[in-house]
């Protein structure tokens, strides 16, 4: 899995200007979705370094279903960690 981009503070706050909605946090980790009017952007936050990746919805589908369904918490992880590392 890998990230789109990075994004900044201020374009995380831009694209999800009309709300932001957690959808679960593991470890150093929160996935978020946020609106801009009617754009759906989806988003992870590493809370370790502070740094936000903008992902596609495919990737955030399967990360959320990986963590409501799944047993291997650890698998979620490692995807999260490969998303972070996939931006230099």
């Amino acid at each position: 899995m890998k990230a789109q981009r990075e994004v900044t503070r201020e374009e995380f706050l831009g694209l999800a200007q009309d709300g932001i909605r957690e959808l679960f946090e593991i470890e150093q980790y929160k996935v978020f979705d946020g609106k801009k009017g009617a754009e759906q952007h989806y988003f992870v936050y590493e809370m370790k370094n502070h740094r936000c990746f903008l992902i596609n919805l495919e990737t955030c589908y399967e990360l959320v279903t990986a963590f409501y369904t799944g047993d291997n918490k650890q698998l979620v992880i490692e995807n999260l960690n490969a998303i972070a590392l996939s931006v230099n």
